[in-house]
């Protein structure tokens, strides 16, 4: 490995660990004058395919953080706007990873109207991938994103991703303010998304109403919900491989979700995932994942569990996670009463979880409800939890860890029974006394 290579690494290592920071970038002319201006903070997710398992995997970086003098950082390209289009092409050094973005002015309405992301699987961060040194070209060209009038900015401060193909290559944005055309030295007029002049954003994504919503920030906010549905089923989910269970999970799992009404006010939803829904998924020795489908097929939870040190840049500490949940749900007026969105299927996932966390080789198990938030819009409530998603013995769970909540009840009862026990102590001394004195009462000394 040479020294280019091992300093590569090192950059694409230091924006894997670090999350995303905001990056100025900035496209100047033949003048020197900036024509195009970009303030956004950029990962890119992408799926491959591992050597020592079936499931694809899941890689995501950051580009390095940019600083205009320093051309070891990003480097900043393209073209300003001529003839209604402008791009704007952001790259490593080396040429690892690069980004184009190509806007279109279209009347008086500027929008991005196309993404190419170039990557190379170089062997030593896409560790065991089956196509090592691959060039890999993805490109979007029916993309109407980033909407501002001419001259004017487009603003959105809200997480969002935008989806690139069908095997999984996104974009995940967040507060980006772009101008692609008639920058003149400073941002024009701004033209907010939606979700940044909503409380809660109708929909589930803050880019694209039919994109999938990433990075969870806040619980949804309380609001005026419908009547909630019974206590949910705790269902037995397994998986087998070679005939053998490889996944067990104990679970009642319930989904809240919040909607715009047709009057524009906001409504939650919140339902059970009935017993025994279909159930799929695959075993991994360091990634399992398991699908539960219900509602025929309109509707599905996917849990990703991997182990820790499973993308070979995070250290093994012998643990095991949920990492990633995605849920899938159509808007019916029968859930969601009054919706102005009846029959749009939406897909929300989150990527940064560290849910259900268990040593390998025991099971993790946990009574109390915890809340798994997805989005600003969408939580998954889960109660009466035990998993064992590696390493199953005898077809059954190992040892069971107890979650932090679980011994906390532990240790309240027998504090409670013991502080009921000292009252009643308390209690039967003051009766005691109070009866020893009036058996004195009207007698005299003789």
């Amino acid at each position: 490995m040479n020294f280019k290579t091992i300093s590569v690494l090192l950059a694409i290592v230091t924006a894997v660990c670090a999350q995303a920071t905001t990056n100025p970038y900035e496209l100047k002319d033949g003048d020197g004058k900036t024509c195009l201006r970009a303030d956004m903070a950029l990962t890119i997710q992408v799926n491959y395919t591992k050597s020592n398992q079936q499931e694809p995997a899941i890689f995501q970086w950051a580009l390095p953080e940019y600083n205009a003098t320093d051309p070891s950082t990003v480097v900043v390209g393209g073209s300003c706007a001529a003839n209604g289009t402008a791009e704007l092409t952001l790259s490593t050094p080396a040429g690892s990873t690069s980004v184009s973005m190509t806007f279109t002015m279209e009347g008086d309405q500027t929008y991005l109207s196309g993404v190419e992301l170039s990557y190379t699987e170089d062997p030593d961060v896409f560790v065991n991938t089956t196509k090592p040194n691959n060039n890999v070209t993805v490109t979007k060209t029916d993309l109407k994103e980033f909407e501002a009038p001419a001259g004017k900015a487009y603003k959105c401060n809200n997480e969002g991703s935008l989806p690139l193909d069908e095997a999984g290559a996104l974009l995940n944005l967040a507060d980006v303010k772009v101008q692609a055309f008639g920058y003149n030295n400073t941002f024009g007029d701004v033209k907010e998304c939606e979700a940044d002049m909503t409380t809660t954003p109708a929909g589930n994504s803050t880019i694209n109403p039919n994109a999938t919503t990433i990075m969870p920030t806040t619980k949804p906010p309380p609001t005026t919900p419908t009547p909630k549905p019974e206590v949910p089923p705790q269902n037995n989910y397994t998986l087998t491989s070679d005939g053998k269970v490889c996944l067990m999970a104990l679970m009642a799992l319930q989904i809240e979700a919040n909607y715009t009404k047709t009057d524009g006010k906001e409504g939650s939803a919140k339902w059970n995932v009935p017993a025994n829904p279909a159930v799929s998924g695959t075993c991994g020795n360091d990634t399992s994942v398991l699908t539960l489908t219900y509602d025929g097929t309109a509707s599905n939870i996917t849990i990703t569990f991997t182990r820790s040190g499973a993308n070979g840049l995070l250290q093994d500490d012998g643990k095991f996670m949920a990492s990633a949940i995605a849920v899938v749900y159509t808007e019916t007026s029968a859930r969601f009463p009054e919706t102005n969105s009846s029959g749009v299927v939406r897909t929300v996932s989150s990527t940064n979880l560290t849910a259900f966390e268990g040593s390998v080789g025991s099971s993790y198990k946990c009574m109390a409800e915890q809340d798994v938030t997805l989005s600003d819009t969408v939580m998954l409530i889960a109660t009466d939890v035990q998993v064992q998603p590696f390493g199953l013995t005898d077809n059954n769970f190992d040892t069971a860890e107890e979650c932090p909540a679980d011994n906390e009840i532990s240790n309240i009862v027998p504090i409670a029974v013991g502080c009921a026990l000292a009252g009643l102590v308390v209690i039967v001394l003051i009766a005691y006394l109070i009866g020893r004195r009036k058996s004195h009462k009207g007698y005299q000394q003789v």
